[in-house]
């Protein structure tokens, strides 16, 4: 007899609460798109500290989280702000120690994904190519010589760069549905989501909107965590915001160079979380007062057009 389904849904506060401890190695989705920034801003209101973070395509969410002061160490490929230019919270961490000096691993923006790959197979580790030759196997941290292996190939002899497998105690990834199990659909930018959630022990989903299993179940090639996996999902419109969500909203680049501005000084860093992390109780309250600050209009114009694609035949 088939098992009664369980929801697994609450609110943000009570997933972060529940399913990262101080210490944590976290995943964390957002490659280009659906960057789980209400998730971002809870890890900061709790306080959460000491983590391990890593995403290939690192950007102001990472940047944020070092700036308040929640990591300890980073496994990254980079940390940009894109079009606004460099990170200023990261940069003050590594140059000055500014809440404090987070430890840097770094890899390429292949070798990373691969790692996670490697994780979500099980397998212990996996060759690479893209970091041969490079100043990047001339520089070690934290993870010393485990950082990578070089080896004789056992088919032809040739040397061989191995890298190991990440396997982070939680991923936190923001898709646009999912259902109350927690089997979660994504479409747009992939990246590393995908394999950086089932490398995960667990994994914390957050959603534009909860849907039926039988609308998973309609286009199930779209899921890419399956409920087993899952220990939280979380209801959160306008999740990703500044960031965008694919057939959701587009990206608010007003908002991101007013992040931009506010993180070039210590000071402006600190009034923007007080503004739009502690002073605001969870993602409802933030775009409430995103309305109240920029008008709704401007809401709207972030809002995408509704457009399907080509439809297709699932029968036999």
């Amino acid at each position: 007899m088939l098992g009664v389904a369980m929801s697994k849904v609450m609110t943000m506060g009570e997933a972060i609460s529940a399913n990262v401890e101080d210490g944590a190695f976290l995943f964390i989705g957002g490659y280009i798109c659906r960057t789980p920034f209400a998730a971002i801003h809870e890890l900061i209101r709790q306080g959460k500290k000491d983590l391990t973070i890593t995403r290939s395509n690192a950007a102001d969410d990472f940047d944020m989280l070092i700036g308040a002061g929640c990591v300890k160490r980073f496994i990254a490929t980079f940390l940009s702000l894109g079009l606004y230019g460099l990170a200023r919270c990261y940069r003050r961490s590594i140059e000055q120690g500014i809440p404090h000096k987070i430890e840097l691993e770094e890899y390429t923006n292949l070798s990373l994904p691969m790692m996670l790959m490697a994780g979500s197979m099980g397998m212990p580790f996996i060759p690479v190519k893209d970091m041969v030759g490079t100043d990047l196997l001339k520089v070690k941290s934290f993870m010393g010589d485990d950082k990578y292996k070089v080896i004789d190939s056992p088919f032809d002899g040739t040397p061989t760069l191995l890298v190991p497998a990440l396997k982070p105690d939680v991923a936190i990834i923001h898709v646009q549905q999912a259902d109350e199990e927690g089997n979660a659909q994504m479409w747009g930018i992939g990246g590393d989501c995908k394999v950086g959630a089932n490398a995960a022990a667990k994994v914390i989903v957050s959603a534009e909107r909860i849907v039926g299993r039988d609308v998973v179940g309609k286009d199930p090639s779209r899921t890419i965590v399956p409920s087993m996996k899952v220990a939280a999902v979380v209801e959160e419109p306008f999740g990703s915001h500044p960031g965008y969500t694919p057939g959701f909203y587009d990206v608010d680049l007003n908002f991101g160079y007013l992040y931009q501005q506010a993180s070039g000084t210590v000071e402006g860093f600190g009034e923007f979380l007080e503004e739009w992390v502690f002073g605001v109780e969870d993602r409802t309250a933030y775009t409430q007062h995103f309305i109240e600050r920029f008008g709704y209009a401007r809401f709207r114009e972030l809002q995408a057009e509704f457009d399907y694609g080509y439809p297709v035949s699932y029968s036999y």
